[in-house]
């Protein structure tokens, strides 16, 4: 299997099990509305609206697969995904301690306009 294969299933497997948390939710959200049982199955985390949602999103994986208008699509989403240089573990560390720095000094620099300002309008308004 190439890379780009393996890409796109990992997008798909994790789309699926975003669906099937996503139904749940909704499956029982419906079941308490509409006052239906929802029968526990393998305990209590595990319930009837989980099970449908389960096959809901199973359902909706197999259609998307098998849709001709979304195969090429999803090919081509794999074919640009391993086009992409991606960065080495440790361009990320670094990259992202220069976000949390930069982001800290400006949160800094944002509070001591707002006590300036604040304190500026307290005293005009003579309070």
């Amino acid at each position: 299997m190439d890379a780009s294969k393996r890409l796109v299933n990992l997008f798909l497997a994790a789309s699926t099990l975003m669906a099937w948390v996503l139904f749940t939710k909704l499956y029982g959200t419906l079941f308490t509305t509409f006052g239906v049982r929802d029968a526990r199955l393998l305990g209590p985390q595990f319930t009837t609206s989980t099970l449908l949602a389960a096959a809901t999103a199973v359902v909706l994986l197999f259609w998307i697969l098998r849709h001709p208008r979304h195969r090429p699509w999803l090919q081509e989403a794999g074919d640009e995904l391993v086009k992409v240089t991606w960065p080495t573990w440790e361009e990320t560390r670094d990259q992202t301690k220069v976000t949390v720095v930069v982001t800290l000094v400006i949160a800094i620099i944002l509070w001591l306009f707002d006590q300036v300002f604040g304190n500026l309008t307290g005293w005009i308004l003579g309070a």
